[in-house]
């Protein structure tokens, strides 16, 4: 089984609503299973929402590509955007206290996007930030 889709995403929020619907169709229609479906909810929710409000220095318009890729054993998600340069793997984990309220701000989201996926990878190519992360089948 190999089957892919791949869509770009304005730096705005409709847009992100807009493929977010667009990607749960695509699961649905080669049954992946609910759990994965979540996953892949959580890291596009994550990803996306700090890409569209950080990446940026100006107000124009930017294109983040994203592409899902379904392999034998697992899936692979991957971004690509012309912002500025950021590597969310130097992000030191939150430190977490008994209650989130009293937790360190900021990364919390990277850390349950690291949890929630087996590997992730970042590089810097021709100017562009590239994320793949990849989410096994169980």
């Amino acid at each position: 089984m190999k089957n892919q889709y791949t869509t770009l995403i304005r730096n705005n929020a409709n847009d992100l609503i807009k493929s977010s619907k667009e990607v749960n169709n695509f699961l649905e229609s080669q049954l992946v299973s609910s759990k994965i479906v979540y996953t892949v909810n959580l890291v596009l929710e994550e990803i996306l929402t700090n890409i569209i409000k950080y990446a940026f220095d100006d107000k124009g318009e930017h294109d983040i590509r994203v592409l899902l890729v379904l392999e034998d054993t697992g899936l692979i998600i991957e971004f690509v955007d012309d912002g500025q340069e950021f590597n969310p793997l130097s992000v030191p984990p939150p430190r977490m206290k008994e209650s989130i309220l009293e937790s360190t701000e900021g990364g919390l989201g990277l850390h349950l996007v690291r949890q929630a996926v087996e590997s992730i990878e970042y590089h810097r190519d021709k100017g562009r930030n590239v994320l793949k992360m990849t989410i096994t089948y169980s």
